[in-house]
C-alpha cells in the first residue's frame, strides 16, 4: 500500500529530474543557432505549463489530510498519472525535436 508520503516523495523525485533536464537544456539552447534555439525553446515552452500543472497537483495532494489521502488516494494517483504521462509525452517530442535539429 502506497503511503501519502511514499507517494509524494516519489512524485517529486520525478518532477525535479525533469526540471532539471529542462533547466541542462536551456543551458544548452544559449550555445547552439539562431534557428535551434526557436526549436528548443518552443519544445520547453510547452513543457513548462505540464510541468507547472505536476507540481499544483502534488501541492494539492500534500495539502490533503491524511484522513482524506485513502479516501481519495485513488483519484490522485490517477490524476497524477494522467500529468506524468503528459509530461513524459511532453518530455518525448521535446528530445525528439532536439534530436531532428542535429541529425
Amino acid at each position: 500500500m502506497t503511503t501519502k508520503q511514499d507517494f509524494l516523495t516519489k512524485a517529486q523525485e520525478k518532477i525535479d529530474a525533469l526540471q532539471s533536464k529542462l533547466d541542462q537544456l536551456k543551458e544548452k539552447a544559449q550555445d547552439e543557432s539562431n534557428e535551434a534555439i526557436e526549436d528548443i525553446k518552443e519544445a520547453i515552452s510547452s513543457l513548462e505549463p505540464k510541468l507547472e500543472q505536476a507540481k499544483a497537483k502534488i501541492s494539492e495532494i500534500a495539502d490533503a489530510a491524511d484522513d482524506q489521502w485513502e479516501d481519495f488516494k485513488g483519484s490522485f494517483e490517477t490524476g497524477w498519472d494522467e500529468v506524468s504521462k503528459q509530461l513524459e509525452e511532453g518530455w518525448d517530442s521535446l528530445t525528439d525535436s532536439i534530436k531532428r535539429l542535429f541529425s
